[in-house]
């Protein structure tokens, strides 16, 4: 009984222990480090003694190591692969002796041999198992040395010629905090995570480079040579940008030290051509002084010179919304990157001119505040981005990562933008994908992120979403919670729940609706103005939000000139809110009046008051392209030319109602007249899409119909696209349609057809796999009825099965091997000589799915091909012109290899029908241009030719084809691509 009254107290107090806060803490990292640069060689040569100490509340038995220089040591590192998945294959191909690696490591702990090993799928991941465990408060010293083969420019790490960009180069503690170890391989598209500490980095090099490098520069006599170039490079008056020529290296070298304290990488940057600037900046609460330099070459000298003000306002405006900037000098750095336009270290930026904000200001995002980059990238480039636009906006109000190209310029004034706020134009870069159903929730770890989405979800799409947030707390209240994350937060580790709480309990909002429920969602949300009324001297209005979220909006009431007159917030949470205006000679009321509520259809946005029909906008013919407004209906056009033989040249415009992003129901409408047949023509394509989640991202039904040349179709449909999650997945369409043809040339018939799509691919390789079944509905009127069963009409229904595989290979960055295995089937054709049948050279085209210039020669009077020039490369897909065709079956392969330094390719087309056993073949040289949508065909050999070759260069003239895919041109498709 004892025993249990004991125990009664301790289980009261268990859920108190259970929830108590763990203290923080994070471990610390110091480096003693000494480089040596061969630049004839290209390599490092370094010593490096690290104090680890352990601040965690555990016993440490192993650490995890980054040796990250190895990623550039062969094609299976994780680096090389991601490059592939993202479509670059500069680091497959290269030669090994470009490529790099750290060698050398004989790791040893406070003097003593180490067990160590290699990670078994990541050579640049190791693991040191410890002598004895570290216990809580131990500290222990790891040294080694190390050398590093510096690889070619293909990401961070590398040189061009004797430029050389030295980062993520020493061995380094991966981070241990209270979610474990992050050992990660180095990755191209995401970043890092790193232990803060102190480092005291000795380099030696020839005594004639200058060096950006993260630190503060020990060596009087090397920062009087910095004043000196500095001296020179701003008396001059012009810069040779042809002038890029590397001068001969001293003879003699110099040692360059380097300490700091309270960061967790260090990087350098060397280079025998900088030209040096010298500034300085006065901290705004300190007013401490803080040196700026760029260093730079001739290549872009004049918009460096210009970039002084870029500098100094990133280190100014950042310390005034933030927190003053925390060491000596800011450095930006031109040098060879292929990491994109910028890449940032403590102190030290490698950079473009256009970038220098932006990647000055990761000094906090990542340097400061050094969130795990990898698994939360929006963590530190989104905000990053968002504090970069507000830095740019104090001189431009168009800041934006689009909007500052468009500008209040002719530019814009062509599009129909230069009225609107940035916010406006910056949006349909990521409404784009997720009007397609491509997004995915910025809150996603960088590996999952396609190419394209990676810079408009993370950067973009998160920065607009802190402009939001801006302004719904208000700027002194979001501003004032952003010092507290800063003080509370700085040289330290903060995860997403930090920033939450922090902002949260400094602004006493709930803020879940923000962090859990639209960061992490792909859901567009919908508010509209439902109801506006007005009773006395006030005016009610009822705001509803449509679908899973919602979310606070501004409402806003506006004068006639479009000025605010009195604005409110709805609250989160609520699908309908009125809210009430008591300002008087309001004009019309707008739901988000500054274009930064994430919708889409805007068209419902806007109530005029005192108008018959208060939410119909005028009707505005907008050219080409621009964004969804609030007080406007726009209808997109741009001219378009034709020509076929029938009709002669065409001249019309397509119509559609939008082209950045996609609709519920979406349309091109393309009337045409023609000159030669003196008669419309054109064609007109209506999708509505259906919601879809889970495995599929867009349902569309559709509807198309064309009049050109001899015909008219009309074909309804629908199809099914999958979703794609990661760079990994591969694209499937399935489509189910209903085709119906009239045509002077055959018969009319109706056609049901099933067609799927399957494409997997990557920098150098891919498939694409095409299955089709379709059935051909078609009656014969006899001339005369059949006396005994009175039968006036015959129908028929033959059935087309086709397969197509088609792979490619690089063989080289920019040259490939494509193979194609055709095989297809005609079932139910019993007709003699009945009209459809499996070309050999090409299809009959019997959909209209392809446009062709001379149809008309397309068909004999029995079905067959003749010779004509257009190809559209289905069914057998053979490119010289061989006049088989086939009732039953056909199989038919198709190699194409292109030639090295030509823009030609060879290609040799093998096939067989059921009418013949001798294989049917056609060989000759490929000429492709314009993303492959047009290619023209040279046969120089094959069953074409009477002997197999031709008989003169008439006869060889007159068998060159062509073929003509306008899908790959198709704006509307290539936007749904690049995602």
């Amino acid at each position: 009984m004892m025993r249990y009254r004991l125990l009664l107290p301790l289980l009261l107090l268990l859920p108190f222990l259970s929830f108590a806060q763990q203290p923080y803490w994070q471990q610390e990292v110091n480096y003693k480090i000494d480089v040596t640069l061969d630049d004839v060689q290209h390599t490092l040569t370094a010593t490096e003694q690290i104090e680890y100490v352990n601040h965690s509340p555990e016993t440490l038995t192993f650490l995890y190591f980054h040796l990250w220089p190895n990623a550039y040591k062969g094609r299976n590192t994780a680096f090389a692969k991601q490059q592939l998945l993202n479509g670059e294959s500069k680091f497959h191909f290269a030669p090994k002796e470009a490529r790099g690696s750290v060698s050398g490591l004989d790791f040893k702990i406070d003097g003593q041999n180490v067990k160590w090993e290699l990670d078994a799928q990541n050579p640049d991941i190791a693991r040191l198992t410890l002598n004895q465990p570290l216990a809580p408060g131990g500290r222990i010293t790891i040294s080694t040395p190390f050398q590093v083969k510096l690889p070619d420019s293909f990401s961070r790490l590398g040189h061009v010629g004797q430029s050389y960009q030295i980062s993520q180069w020493y061995p380094k503690p991966a981070v241990f905090d209270h979610k474990g170890w992050h050992p990660m391989p180095y990755l191209d598209q995401g970043e890092f995570y790193s232990e803060f500490g102190s480092f005291d980095v000795r380099i030696t090099l020839p005594a004639n480079y200058t060096i950006g490098a993260t630190g503060e520069l020990q060596n009087p006599e090397e920062q009087a040579r910095l004043d000196n170039l500095a001296q020179v490079t701003a008396a001059k008056k012009e810069f040779n940008a042809e002038d890029l020529a590397f001068p001969a290296s001293a003879s003699t070298t110099k040692t360059l030290h380097y300490r700091q304290d309270r960061i967790h990488d260090f990087a350098w940057f060397a280079d025998k051509r900088f030209n040096v600037l010298k500034s300085q900046v006065t901290l705004p609460y300190s007013k401490r002084t803080v040196t700026t330099w760029l260093l730079f070459t001739n290549r872009e000298a004049q918009k460096w010179v210009k970039s002084v003000a870029d500098i100094n306002d990133a280190v100014y405006s950042y310390s005034l919304w933030l927190g003053d900037y925390p060491y000596s000098h800011a450095t930006a750095v031109d040098a060879a990157l292929s990491a994109g336009a910028g890449m940032e270290y403590p102190m030290v930026t490698v950079t473009e001119p256009e970038a220098i904000i932006h990647e000055v200001g990761h000094n906090w995002f990542y340097g400061i505040l050094a969130s795990n980059e990898r698994a939360h990238p929006w963590l530190d480039e989104g905000i990053n981005s968002y504090y970069e636009f507000r830095t740019k906006a104090r001189r431009n109000p168009y800041a934006g990562m689009v909007s500052s190209e468009v500008n209040k310029n002719a530019f814009g004034k062509f599009f129909g933008v230069d009225d609107l706020p940035p916010a406006a134009i910056d949006n349909p870069a990521y409404l784009s994908a997720a009007s397609r159903g491509l997004d995915q929730p910025v809150t996603a770890p960088s590996t999952q992120f396609r190419t394209l989405n990676y810079g408009t979800m993370v950067y973009l799409k998160t920065a607009q979403l802190f402009q939001y947030l801006e302004k719904y707390l208000g700027t002194a209240r979001f501003d004032s919670a952003m010092h507290t994350y800063y003080r509370q937060w700085q040289f330290k580790h903060p995860y997403p729940e930090d920033l939450q709480a922090t902002l949260e309990k400094s602004t006493g909002e709930s803020l879940g609706w923000f962090f859990q429920e639209l960061l992490p969602s792909t859901i567009i949300p919908d508010a509209h103005l439902d109801k506006v009324t007005t009773s006395g001297n006030s005016t009610q209005v009822v705001v509803q939000q449509q679908g899973k979220l919602a979310l606070p909006v501004q409402v806003a009431a506006l004068d006639k000139e479009g000025k605010i007159l009195e604005s409110h917030w709805t609250k989160p949470g609520e699908r309908e809110q009125t809210v009430t205006f008591e300002t008087q000679n309001i004009d019309r009321v707008v739901l988000d009046p500054e274009y930064l509520f994430p919708e889409l259809d805007r068209r419902d946005n806007q109530h005029r008051l005192g108008r018959l029909f208060p939410k119909s906008e005028p009707l505005h013919l907008q050219r080409l392209l621009g964004v969804e407004r609030i007080d406007q209906k726009q209808l997109f056009w741009a001219p378009a030319p034709g020509y076929n033989t029938y009709d002669g040249f065409q001249l019309g415009a397509a119509f559609y109602n939008s082209l950045l992003t996609e609709h519920k129901l979406n349309y091109v409408v393309l009337p045409m007249y023609a000159f030669k047949s003196s008669r419309l023509t054109g064609l007109a394509d209506v999708r509505f899409k259906i919601p879809a989640q889970g495995f599929l991202r867009k349902v569309e039904v559709g509807v198309q119909a064309q009049r050109f040349a001899s015909f008219h179709t009309v074909t309804p449909s629908l199809t099914f696209h999958n979703r794609l999650t990661n760079p990994g997945v591969a694209r499937q369409q399935l489509s189910l349609a209903w085709h119906f043809v009239q045509d002077d040339l055959t018969p009319d018939y109706q056609a049901p057809r099933l067609a799927y799509r399957l494409t997997t691919k990557n920098a150098v390789s891919g498939t694409q796999v095409d299955f089709d079944a379709t059935m051909f509905q078609y009656r014969i009127i006899p001339s005369a009825p059949d006396i005994l069963t009175d039968e006036r009409t015959t129908t028929f229904r033959p059935l087309r099965f086709r397969l197509s595989i088609e792979n490619w290979q690089q063989y080289r960055s920019g040259k490939e091997v494509r193979a194609r295995a055709f095989v297809g089937f005609l079932a139910n054709n019993n007709q003699y000589n009945g009209p459809f049948v499996l070309g050999m050279a090409g299809s009959p085209d019997y959909l209209r799915q392809t446009p062709f210039f001379n149809r008309t020669e397309l068909y004999t009077s029995l079905g067959g091909i003749t010779s004509i020039r257009q190809t559209d490369r289905q069914d057998g897909g053979f490119r010289n012109p061989v006049q088989m065709v086939s009732r039953e079956w056909m199989a038919a392969l198709n190699l194409t290899a292109d030639l090295p330094v030509t823009p030609l390719a060879v290609y040799l087309d093998l096939g067989m029908v059921q009418v013949q056993n001798r294989l049917q073949y056609g060989t000759g040289l490929q000429w492709s241009f314009f993303r492959d949508a047009v290619q023209i065909y040279f046969p120089v050999a094959g069953n074409n030719y009477d002997s197999g070759l031709p008989k003169s260069f008439k006869d060889f003239r007159n068998n060159i084809r062509y073929s003509l895919d306008l899908q790959k041109l198709n704006p509307f498709r290539l936007l749904d691509e690049l995602q």
